[in-house]
């Protein structure tokens, strides 16, 4: 999966055209995880593809693990970070 986050209005958000959002922001702590992993990425906040997995795939920079759900989501924790999300 591959959303291309950006920001707008000082905020990371995401459009997903195959169901229906745009400028969907990512909330809960996951604005500043993105800003830390892409300190060292040159214009990210025009934009950047970001691809997702169930699974681990070769050349992954990131793992999130599940921790539990809450309000029809999920909360998940980056060990490299120590930040929750």
């Amino acid at each position: 999966m591959v959303i291309h986050p950006y920001k707008y209005e000082e905020m990371w958000v995401f459009d997903d055209q195959k169901v229906g959002l745009v400028q969907e922001p990512f909330v809960a702590g996951v604005d500043t995880i993105i800003d830390q992993m892409v300190v060292d990425l040159p214009h990210a906040e025009t934009g950047f593809s970001l691809l997702f997995s169930a699974g681990p795939f070769p050349g992954f920079q990131a793992k999130f693990d599940r921790r539990r759900e809450e309000y029809g989501g999920n909360w998940h924790h980056i060990s490299a970070l120590d930040k929750d999300g």
